[in-house]
């Protein structure tokens, strides 16, 4: 299976350091605190997919871009596909799992995946409103990769885009492994808790 998702990365100046930040779209993140002495915060959002096979290319959102099914399609999914979809799985064995946002979970979306014969979740297969419903990309990709561009210096976009493009090559595919493979566990909890949070059964 092919997990996708996107998020902002931001660089903030604070006590002169550069400390990169993020927030996945469509959703509020304690660890982003967007500071009044920053007017101008400078960030990407950056399209990536983890799988067994190994990982996406970073693909990157284009300034002031609106990300409706159209830009969804042509910018991210026919490139996804030509690229990474026959490198990653070249017998087209995958099942492509993205989130619920509304370019995802379109009709002219689900239409297009389904024209390329892909094998996809549809949103009424996912349990998007579980608070516990997170994704590897959530739970692992993200906070790894925030975590390794805040020990580099990064002060311009064009910096934070190369650095994300280095440090995605140099995740270990054993620990993207490691990652997946909790997330069975995890949906199988959600579904026997019946709409309760799931820590009491972990």
């Amino acid at each position: 299976m092919a997990k996708v998702d996107e998020a902002w990365n931001y660089i903030s100046d604070i006590n002169a350091k550069s400390k990169v930040q993020y927030l996945i779209r469509d959703q509020n993140r304690r660890d982003l605190t967007l500071s009044t002495t920053v007017p101008h915060l400078k960030g990407t959002m950056v399209w990536m997919g983890i799988s067994t096979n190994g990982v996406t290319k970073p693909r990157f959102v284009q300034p002031g871009a609106k990300i409706n099914s159209e830009y969804y399609i042509q910018k991210i999914l026919k490139p996804f596909l030509k690229d990474d979809y026959c490198r990653l799985y070249a017998n087209g064995d995958a099942v492509f799992h993205q989130d619920s946002t509304p370019s995802h979970a379109s009709r002219v979306t689900q239409k297009f995946l389904t024209d390329q014969q892909m094998q996809f979740l549809k949103p009424q297969q996912w349990m998007p409103n579980s608070p516990d419903a997170t994704t590897p990309c959530d739970y692992f990709l993200w906070g790894l990769l925030k975590n390794k561009l805040n020990r580099r210096r990064v002060s311009t976009l064009r910096c934070l885009q190369k650095a994300i493009r280095e440090e995605m090559k140099k995740i270990p595919q054993e620990m993207i492994l490691r990652a997946l493979k909790s997330w069975p566990k995890c949906c199988r909890q959600i579904y026997y808790a019946e709409d309760r949070h799931i820590e009491k059964h972990r």
